[in-house]
């Protein structure tokens, strides 16, 4: 089969890989029908992931069918389409059973870090009973996608920010995992939110989507302006919630700028 794959030195080329083998009565093998780049794989393809291993197939964000299962797999069977969660968790775990799957003691990022991953016809799936979701028949591949890992990662942000009815939430980056954010954030009623970006498209795009309230080109402004646009919209006090999704080399340090005293800050990206 044909798969992507990084040499841990900048390099990435498609290559010639034998077939993924079933190897635990939890796994899966998926064909990949529909994936899709995150930053993630391009922090491994700029060595910026330490712990990725060389040689590994890229890719953690996709949707498939299932080929093969394991005698221990339970809820999934060959043929069926799933969506597949870019953390493959045990769900019995000490942190598994808090939630915090991306800390499993024996999964967490493992898909296109220090396992095959997506990017190629065939990937093998552990603890596919916990990894897949069935894909309802009126909901298609690529809106199916965004669940692996962009919707998941703007929920959990959205979710852990601790917003209020009635609170400013600012979201540092609008981007594809900004803007997903900023539309869970608005599932928890807040009265304003506001995106910052340095890209005037992403801008317009979360405003025209009603995603956003109120936008701040930061392109030309430094963190102090920044700041002070955002306490104007806050009634001074600066945003109750700050999401940061992009990563950016001032993004870090604004998050904390703009957050009212007692405010809550994440950090997505």
């Amino acid at each position: 089969m044909k798969a992507l794959v990084h040499d841990g030195s900048g390099r990435i080329a498609l290559e010639d890989r034998s077939e993924p083998q079933l190897q635990a009565p939890t796994d899966a093998v998926i064909r990949v029908t529909c994936s899709t780049i995150c930053t993630s794989d391009l922090h491994i393809i700029h060595g910026a992931v330490p712990r990725a291993t060389p040689t590994t197939v890229l890719g953690h964000e996709f949707v498939g069918v299932i080929e093969q299962v394991g005698e221990g797999v339970r809820n999934l069977k060959p043929g069926d389409r799933v969506a597949v969660s870019c953390e493959t968790f045990c769900g019995e775990c000490f942190y598994c059973e808090r939630g915090w799957v991306n800390n499993c003691v024996e999964g967490g990022w493992e898909l296109g870090c220090c396992e095959d991953g997506c990017q190629a016809e065939l990937v093998r799936v552990p603890h596919a009973d916990r990894t897949c979701a069935v894909i309802p028949a009126d909901v298609t591949d690529e809106d199916a996608l965004f669940l692996g890992d962009i919707v998941a990662t703007g929920h959990w942000g959205a979710k852990i920010a601790e917003i209020e009815p009635g609170f400013t939430v600012a979201v540092i980056g609008a981007g594809p995992v900004g803007l997903t954010t900023m539309m869970c954030a608005r599932l928890f009623d807040p009265a304003r939110i506001v995106a910052i970006d340095i890209d005037p498209a992403r801008l317009a795009l979360a405003r025209e989507r009603g995603l956003a309230d109120a936008v701040i080109d930061a392109s030309t402004m430094d963190l102090a302006a920044v700041e002070a646009a955002v306490r104007e919209l806050s009634h001074s006090r600066g945003a109750d919630s700050v999401i940061e999704a992009a990563g950016g080399s001032n993004t870090f340090e604004m998050a904390w700028r703009i957050a009212r005293p007692h405010g809550v800050v994440v950090l997505s990206a």
